[in-house]
């Protein structure tokens, strides 16, 4: 919700004044420069400020000084000519210059932030092609952010630039969906085109907005509008022939092949040369979540109808730039990854660069919220109990039969939400619940019509009792809604990350808890409705100024691309073998300042698994970028080095599993770390390895004793130092790692282990892994061991138990570090100050030589009521009384040493195995209201 006109000044003035700062912004300098500007307002004759506004000023100028983001990282091709730099000093910056002031004045941006994306864009502007030269071009490059990072003020960004530099026509392609387009559209209003793109495209009188409040002399043309995508009628009408237009005309277009082919047309028919058939203007074509509809997934030779429309746009300008933003780039990467010249040739490949942005300090992605040490890890809570209410797997027949106790819990999370952020002054926000957990319309809607009777009940009894003190926690919602308060919010007062935040007790809660959870509303959005139900800008011009307090039920709609507005609860069931999508489903990553504390994600513990699995592909991806920017080596080498990469191959061969025939990659092992995510459930299996195990630790040592609490290593573990190869290879012999893991292959290990000429393999260092608990105990060759507790799915197709929930992983990153001394670590470090976690993998790929490392995990069963096969865990968890065997493995990348590779092949029954799908079409998200053209 935005704030009043005067708070608005008053928060631009002292960015603006921070600015131009010498010394640092200081809590005092804040409070003085505020109570002067409201001073200054008075005797001008506006009214005070009341104390909730003026909290809001401070709160917003808080999480806008105090925000940081870091230069993004790039790859090009090394006959790129730059040009931009030396251009930009002739070029106008009408453009950019309003945008600037606007981030500031009016998105609170501080300077140093707006600094760095002027930096950005200068970097990807110099990576276009100069549309003043002479000559034609064509240039495809790919931008990777994070999910709900700010993608977007980012290229709009580059959108005024390229309109400085004399870029003519821009096209913005959206997602597949309506609501999403003009959401995108009136982002471009409001930064870029300046006019109300509706009033414009219908030729009334001109409506300034945005950037045209700040220069109303400088202006985009826009196509579309906030109503309407492309329409050659009202092109024609607006705009007639684009050379005649003495402005940037942009489109903002949804992925739909009927819109692509319908503006395709209307160009080369009014606008084309009639002998070249090409337009003779510079062109930008922006594609927006590029992973989504325009990647072709179709076999070599044939296109899908969404990249056959981009590829049309771009062959008809002389002068063309294809620039992708994505969160998640697999795809793009793997485009028809059959051969290394079919992904170079292929029209989308970003072969001229790959530019990796930076998320600002104050974000909140994957990284944060799953895995090992992450600060936002308190969000998550399991909802295994909802799969007795709704199965995962569903027809669009089934229903919700009951509300399970964790959708109950989320919701009175939500409404205690609320009240905390009406006490804390923040009423004039939008606030937002999701509930995603069907994929089917018809189920989405029979959800929404349970939660909100649920929800009207609730507000009645919150309506008859708050206000009757200790009597009401008689009633059940009351009782309720003070336990998650006693459960996940009373003790944040003390946590250290939310010291700026006010905290309140549960009875200044009660007292207020009506007015707050009245307003909620229950809505299904999905189909056709997302436009109509999902309008929170309506809500911004309701008298009383209060935000739209929304529980969202549905599926796509809310699955990408669409911002729902001050989200703080999340509920979220899906298959987890909806592998490449996952990580656009988390509409809950990204800024969450005045309620940070309050944000609650309810999932199941396998999507927990998968989501740190991404989570941590995606960070080496990008980390990659890193390295090989610092290496001068190009977007094609980065394609082929992603290709061969382990985690890729997971995520993204799901496309060839289309196809009935094998799917066979060369991997890179040199710097991997692989483990047993999947092991056996049979009782005979587990023991059998337990015993191999035992005896092969009893072996070792004979001739490598044990350390532990040694002074000069690392980790105060139990471990043997330069074991032999020749026993680690004796010992996989026998170990049985279940054929699932197929990352964890002990057959192509064995074989590099055993042709290794280079000497890597001949001394190992293995590592005990062992829990935190001091009362629980298990004796393995002779060591008292805690056991590694971790949670797990029973996977009854496939006899495997998947380890998964919060620490999906065996072990924390810290045992990457075993066998190698406290110097060694130090060495490696060097460079790396800065608070930035480091992975796993960081201590492999070094290029410093160390020994591969065996971790050994003595695991115990973690198993919770309410857990997803109960009964079945139970009953596997009694018959076992030794520890279960898990393995990781970890090879370094050591500088003069060629790489190891492995040859993996996977077919279509061994993914869908995999990820427990019945058919390779069910991993597709269903939305029965939108038409396929």
């Amino acid at each position: 919700m935005v704030m009043t006109e005067i708070q608005k000044n008053i928060v631009g003035k002292v960015l603006m004044d921070a600015g131009v700062m010498a010394s640092p912004v200081t809590e005092a300098w804040i409070n003085m420069m505020v109570n002067s500007y409201e001073m200054q307002g008075t005797l001008m004759g506006t009214s005070p400020l009341t104390e909730m506004e003026k909290d809001e000023i401070i709160n917003t100028l808080h999480a806008s000084l105090f925000v940081r983001i870091d230069r993004g990282h790039c790859l090009k091709e090394k006959d790129h000519t730059p040009w931009y730099m030396a251009a930009k000093a002739e070029l106008p910056s009408n453009f950019w210059d309003r945008y600037r002031i606007y981030l500031q004045k009016e998105q609170h941006w501080n300077k140093d932030t707006v600094n760095e994306l002027d930096k950005t864009t200068d970097d990807i502007m110099d990576l276009l092609g100069n549309p003043d030269s002479a000559n034609g071009f064509l240039y495809r490059g790919l931008c990777i952010g994070d999910v709900q990072s700010g993608k977007t003020s980012t290229y709009i960004g580059l959108i005024n630039k390229a309109a400085d530099a004399h870029y003519r026509v821009i096209i913005l392609l959206t997602g597949t969906i309506e609501k999403l387009r003009r959401q995108t559209q009136q982002r471009i209003d409001e930064g870029f085109i300046g006019l109300d793109s509706y009033a414009f495209t219908l030729e009334k009188d001109s409506v300034q907005v945005g950037v045209g409040a700040i220069d109303p002399s400088t202006s985009g043309w826009a196509v579309t509008s906030t109503t309407s995508d492309f329409n050659a009628a009202t092109a024609k009408k607006i705009v007639g022939q684009l050379s005649n237009i003495n402005a940037p005309v942009i489109f903002v277009l949804k992925k739909n092949k009927s819109v692509l082919e319908k503006l395709e047309h209307w160009l080369r028919f009014y606008n084309a040369n009639k002998t070249t058939k090409k337009i003779d203007l510079p062109m930008l074509l922006i594609d927006d979540e590029a992973d989504n509809a325009s990647v072709n997934t179709k076999k070599y030779g044939e296109v899908t109808a969404i990249n056959k429309g981009i590829r049309k746009l771009l062959v008809l300008f002389e002068k063309a730039n294809y620039v992708g933003f994505t969160a998640t780039p697999y795809a793009n990467i793997f485009i028809d990854p059959d051969t290394k010249q079919e992904m170079i040739d292929h029209d989308l490949f970003p072969r001229d660069f790959i530019y990796a942005l930076e998320s600002p300090s104050n974000y909140i992605g994957a990284r944060s919220i799953f895995g090992d040490d992450a600060p936002y890890g308190y969000m998550l809570e399991s909802n295994n109990d909802c799969e007795l209410a709704l199965p995962m797997r569903h027809s669009k027949e089934d229903v919700l039969v009951y509300m399970p106790e964790s959708m109950e819990e989320a919701i009175a999370c939500f409404f205690v939400c609320n009240a905390i952020r009406d006490l804390r002054g923040d009423t004039k926000s939008h606030r937002t619940m999701m509930i995603n957990i069907s994929r089917f319309i018809a189920v989405q809607n029979q959800i929404a019509k349970l939660v909100d009777s649920y929800v009207r009940e609730a507000k009645r009894e919150i309506r008859n009792y708050y206000l009757a003190g200790e009597e009401a926690l008689q009633f059940d919602i009351f009782k309720l809604m003070k336990m998650v308060y006693d459960k996940y919010y009373m003790g944040v007062a003390s946590v250290s990350g939310f010291s700026d935040l006010k905290h309140f007790s549960w009875e200044q809660i009660q007292e207020t808890i009506y007015p707050s959870v009245s307003r909620i509303e229950v809505r299904a959005i999905n189909g056709g409705n997302a436009s109509k139900n999902l309008d929170y800008e309506k809500y911004e011009k309701e008298p009383d100024d209060i935000g739209l307090r929304l529980i969202a039920v549905g599926g796509l709609s809310l699955s990408r691309g669409l911002t729902l507005e001050g989200l703080s609860t999340s509920y979220f069931y899906r298959n987890s073998s909806m592998y490449d999508t996952l990580m656009q489903m988390g509409r809950w990553f990204g800024y969450r300042g005045k309620y940070r504390d309050l944000c609650k994600i309810w999932m199941p513990d396998e999507s927990m698994a998968w989501y740190s699995y991404i989570s941590m592909a995606t960070d080496k991806l990008r980390d990659e970028v890193r390295r090989m920017q610092n290496d001068d080596m190009t977007p094609t080498d980065f394609g082929l080095a992603v290709r061969a990469d382990i985690q890729g191959l997971l995520v993204t061969a799901r496309n060839k599993m289309r196809t009935a025939k094998d799917y066979e990659t060369v991997v890179n092992f040199s710097g991997e770390v692989v483990e047993t995510r999947y092991i056996h459930s049979s009782e005979d299996i587990l023991r059998r390895n337990y015993e191999e195990t035992e005896a092969f630790l009893l072996d070792i040592a004979e001739t490598c004793p044990v350390h532990r609490n040694d002074p000069g290593l690392a980790l105060k573990s139990n471990q043997y130092l330069n074991v032999p190869k020749e026993k680690i290879i004796d010992f996989l012999s026998v170990f049985s790692a279940h054929t699932l893991n197929i990352d964890f292959s002990v057959t192509e290990l064995l074989t590099i282990f055993r042709e290794d000429d280079q000497k890597i393999f001949d001394k190992w260092d293995v590592l005990i892994a062992g829990g935190l608990s001091v009362t629980e105990s298990f004796s393995i060759a002779g060591l008292t061991i805690p056991p590694v507790k971790r949670g797990f799915a029973f996977r009854k197709d496939t006899k495997s138990l998947q380890m998964s929930g919060k620490n999906s992983r065996l072990g924390s990153k810290d045992l990457a570090k075993g066998g190698l001394t406290k110097d060694i670590v130090k060495q490696m470090e060097v460079g790396q100050e800065g608070g930035k976690t480091l992975s796993e993998d960081f201590y492999f790929n070094t290029g410093i030589k160390r020994n591969p490392l065996m971790v050994i995990y003595p695991i115990k069963l973690l198993i919770k009521p309410g857990d997803k096969d109960y009964e079945i865990k139970m009953k596997i968890a009694a018959a076992i009384d030794f520890p279960i065997i898990g393995l990781s493995i970890g090879i370094p990348r050591i500088n003069g040493k060629k790489k190891e590779i492995i040859r993996y092949k996977i077919n279509k029954q061994k993914w869908m195995e995999l990820f427990g799908a019945d058919d390779i079409e069910d991993f597709d998200e269903v939305d029965e209201t939108i038409t396929e053209e």
